[in-house]
């Protein structure tokens, strides 16, 4: 077989014609490094060899430009590249290649993830920890990092929470207490991280126990009276967390 002609297009790629086989797109990586430009009488073997490393280069290149919008896990790119139907021979050299280069590095991603994570968001270190894991990257490498971070980042982190919940909560202290300490599990949060601050916590419940107490009242009066409707009221606000002192003043009151 014989190359007999060249055609440059777009980027770093040439249009290449062999003699009775038609045209191929090659890197000019490819060209160079099987001297194509010198030697134009190509064996089928080294034809081969020229498309595999065209493959490879491909694979790397647009691993690259995966990797150029923002950090990526060795995870992350090799489902990339299946995407893109790489073979995983090719899969497999390209990660090879990135690693080698520095371009995927599992200390560095995870050093910076979890930065951003703490400035970003308002995310704990079990979530945190949680969504590394997903990406297949070392447990100790992760956890090294997350204790690097201060315990009062994380304690901060919480009180936001905590307090923003707080002005939109509309239920007893003791239903508020149950919800935050559930929604702040999911968020990756520890007991220890948040315990202190819901000791502490200063929340007086009396409005919203008048408010909610004189609906369900309202309501409740529609179908009973007498005894059956404060036991039924009772049996309410009993459900809704507040305390006996609370409901026994606003049945002597009513």
């Amino acid at each position: 077989m014989q190359i007999v002609g060249y055609k440059k297009l777009k980027g770093n790629k040439y249009q290449v014609t062999i003699k009775n086989k038609g045209e191929i797109t090659l890197y000019d990586d490819v060209i160079l490094k099987f001297n194509l430009l010198i030697d134009k009488n190509i064996s089928p073997e080294k034809l081969r060899a020229i498309m595999e490393y065209n493959d490879e280069l491909s694979s790397y290149y647009k691993a690259l430009k995966y990797i150029a919008i923002k950090m990526r896990t060795k995870k992350e790119t090799q489902e990339y590249l299946k995407k893109n139907n790489v073979s995983a021979n090719i899969i497999a050299k390209t990660i090879a290649r990135l690693e080698k280069q520095g371009y995927i590095n599992e200390e560095k991603y995870v050093h910076y993830y979890i930065l951003d994570q703490v400035n970003l968001t308002l995310n704990g270190p079990a979530k945190i920890k949680q969504a590394l894991l997903k990406q297949n990257l070392k447990e100790e490498v992760i956890t090294k990092e997350l204790n690097n971070i201060d315990s009062k980042i994380w304690q901060e982190k919480c009180q936001k929470i905590i307090t923003k919940k707080l002005k939109a909560n509309k239920d007893s202290k003791t239903i508020f207490l149950n919800k935050i300490k559930l929604y702040l599990f999911k968020e990756g949060f520890t007991k220890p991280l948040y315990e202190e601050l819901l000791t502490n916590l200063d929340l007086n419940d009396n409005d919203n126990f008048l408010k909610n107490a004189n609906k369900i009242y309202l309501k409740l009066q529609k179908k009973y009276e007498g005894e059956e409707l404060i036991y039924y009221l009772k049996n309410k606000l009993y459900a809704k967390g507040y305390t006996v002192n609370q409901i026994n003043d606003f049945i002597n009151n009513i």
